[in-house]
This record gives C-alpha cells, structure tokens and sequence, in this order.
C-alpha cells in the first residue's frame, strides 16, 4: 500500500509538471497558431497473442494536435493489455522540413509509468517520424527512438516502432510490408517483420497487422481519426 501510495503521488506530480509544459508551449505557439486551422488525431491500438491462450500484449490510446507545423500536444495511455503495467505519456513537437515527397515530425515524449505491476519508471522519448512519397501510390514510413532514463528503475534502449513500404491499390485499400524491432539494455536485438493492411473510410483507417514476435506471433490493430486537414 506504502508504494502505491509514492505511485500516486509521483503520478500526480506528473501530471503537474506536464500541465505546465502545456500550457508553456500553447502560450509559446499560440500566436503563430492562431491562423492555423487545427488538426485533431486520435489513435486506438492493441494486439492479440495468434498462440494460446490469445492473451492481448498491449494497448493504446491517444490524442495529437497539430497547427501549421506545430505540435503543441500529444498525450496517452499505454498499458499491457490488462492495467497492470500502464505508462501515462505526454509530448509536444514541430514539423521541421514539409516538402512534396517528404514530411518529418519531431516530438519529444515524457512517460510516468503507474499500475499494480509499477516500477515507478520514468522515461524520455526522442521521436521522430519521416514520410515519404516516391510515387503517388507507394509510401514509406520510419518511426525509431531511443529511451532516455529518467530515473534507476528505467533501462536505455532503441526501438524500431515501425519503418515499413506501402502500395495504394485502390482509394480505400492500402497493402505493404513493414519492420519493428529493438535492443533494451544489455538485451540481443529482436526482430518483428510484418504484413500490412489498411481499410480507409469516413470513419477512420483501419490497419491490421500480421506480425512475428519472439514469442510467434500477433495481430495488430491500429485506428486513426483524422480531424482537419494537413
């Protein structure tokens, strides 16, 4: 109870702390902001173990805004599947180069983490994500980051959250394959190709993932809602 009790209240100071850092960047952009139409994304993700017992191995959700090139706030949850081990996250970012064929965004995330399972773990995330546009129907995406401990309880790593190569074959379908991968501490290298498919409609894009994991195997799930236009 002592150490859910100091989870808490690491938590709450957290959260303090991001609030502040919001409200920094919001008054800091605000101005170059203000002509910029908002785009709102929100971002549900999970998967399922292919193997028994088909547990799931983690969750997602999450809200992004940007104006013009500006990220005043990205902000989240992510658990394991069942809030045992949770990371409350939070970012703010810019887009520094936006071109015809190429587009970067930068975030720098901070995550607390909480749960039952809770180590009190606090982390920084350098993330960038880089689009690029070869051919009007083919698209490649890169999203990796290092892990930069905050405290004891946190390990260095990198991690290839996905780098992968899709083909428009219709309006609303989209195919391709893709790579994720990582190195935590003084762990080997894991590798988890993938194949990808995504179903675009007024609702929202719906993409499923077949992936192998160490373990064997798993189907993502990642939806995105996109409000307001680039």
């Amino acid at each position: 109870m002592k150490c859910k009790g100091k989870t808490v209240k690491h938590l709450q100071s957290f959260i303090l702390v991001l609030a502040c850092f919001g409200l920094l960047c919001t008054v800091q952009t605000g101005a170059q902001a203000d002509h910029a139409q908002s785009v709102n994304i929100f971002v549900l993700r999970t998967a399922e173990q292919l193997q028994g017992p088909h547990v799931l191995t983690y969750r997602v959700a999450e809200w992004e805004q940007l104006r013009g090139r500006w990220i005043p706030f990205d902000v989240g949850y992510y658990d394991t599947g069942y809030g045992q081990d949770q990371m409350w996250f939070a970012a703010a970012g810019v887009v520094p180069a936006v071109g015809p064929r190429f587009r970067w965004e930068q975030e720098i995330y901070v995550l607390q983490e909480a749960g039952p399972q809770s180590q009190n773990r606090r982390t920084l995330w350098i993330w960038p994500v880089l689009y690029f546009q070869p051919r009007p129907r083919l698209s490649a995406q890169i999203a990796a980051y290092p892990t930069i401990p905050l405290d004891r309880a946190q390990h260095k790593s990198f991690d290839i959250d996905r780098a992968k190569v899709e083909w428009d074959a219709t309006t609303h379908w989209r195919a391709g394959v893709g790579y994720s991968g990582g190195l935590c501490g003084g762990s080997s290298w894991h590798s988890e190709p993938f194949l990808t498919v995504t179903r675009s409609t007024r609702a929202g894009s719906f993409e499923f993932w077949l992936q192998s994991t160490p373990g064997g195997g798993q189907v993502q799930m990642r939806y995105a809602l996109v409000r307001g236009e680039h």
